[in-house]
């Protein structure tokens, strides 16, 4: 049983006339009627009355062919629906596109989605809002189709450079005396670092380690309009990019440049390497290289 037969028989059934359902099929009437036979053998049962003593069917269904007739439509309406969805989603008419955004970065990303939604608005945009280790893992349970990891990633996933900034230290312009500070002289100070789930945090204590020294880590924030807040009223110090600092009152605020080592943030918007993207995704990814190679 196919999709022909079925359509062949609705169409049948639907006009009541062989010579009528023949001409809205483009097929020979006795093309129909042997179509008609085949899938009664096939099915096991008639489809059709039959005339007393005479093999000629009437346009008429049996009581099963009346059920054969109503699953039919029913299925060859559903094969409709799908094929109007792989239709949409070869052309990116429909369909939805999962993104992974950092809580820090993710607003790099404004004019990229603006664009991607006036281009594309039959797509549905879904986020998932963590830091970058849940996103990265979201990833690789093929959860998400692409989002913001930090670099350098990992050989499994391909990736397009966000932004390139190094980290400044934050801290009270009344604090402030040095034009620049090395790592190893804040190994006294209280640290407050981005919350569990942000790669940062691991390349940030890395770099602590290899000065000699663990971070007094006193807070954790994924926000870092709180991080700077909490710097204000002297909770402790922070690393944050230069993107950000930039963002702050420099009356309150002094962002001193990091030396020995440099520490820097570089974000990357990262998808499988190994895995077919769909439509929608490559769409994304052109404006993505469109935006990040201004």
């Amino acid at each position: 049983m196919d999709f022909k037969s079925l359509h062949c028989f609705a169409e049948l059934v639907r006009l009541q006339s062989f010579s009528a359902a023949a001409s809205a099929l483009n097929l020979t009437q006795p093309t129909v009627s042997k179509t008609i036979q085949a899938l009664e053998e096939e099915l096991g049962v008639p489809l059709l009355v039959k005339e007393n003593g005479r093999k000629k069917r009437q346009v008429a269904t049996t009581p099963i062919g009346e059920e054969v007739y109503r699953h039919a439509l029913n299925l060859l309406h559903e094969r409709d629906l799908l094929l109007a969805r792989i239709d949409g989603y070869r052309h990116i008419k429909s369909g939805t596109l999962r993104l992974g955004l950092a809580l820090l970065g993710s607003d790099l990303l404004s004019n990229a989605l603006f664009r991607f939604r006036r281009q594309w608005p039959g797509i549905e945009l879904t986020f998932l809002e963590q830091g970058s280790l849940a996103i990265e893992q979201s990833l690789r349970n093929n959860e998400l189709d692409a989002g913001q990891l930090l670099a350098p990633v990992h050989e499994d996933f391909d990736s397009i450079t966000l932004c390139d900034y190094p980290l400044v230290v934050l801290m009270p312009r009344a604090q402030a005396r040095h034009a620049s500070l090395s790592l190893k002289s804040l190994q006294h100070e209280p640290f407050i670092l981005f919350g569990s789930g942000f790669s940062l945090n691991e390349t940030i204590q890395t770099a602590c380690r290899s000065q000699g020294f663990t971070p007094n880590v006193v807070c954790r924030t994924g926000q870092w309009d709180l991080l700077a807040d909490m710097v204000a009223h002297h909770m402790g110090i922070a690393l944050l990019p230069e993107y950000y600092a930039r963002k702050i009152n420099p009356d309150t605020f002094a962002a001193v440049p990091l030396t020995e080592p440099e520490i820097r943030w570089r974000l990357t918007m990262a998808w499988k390497k190994h895995q077919r993207p769909t439509p929608a995704l490559r769409a994304w990814l052109d404006i993505v290289r469109e935006e990040f190679r201004k």
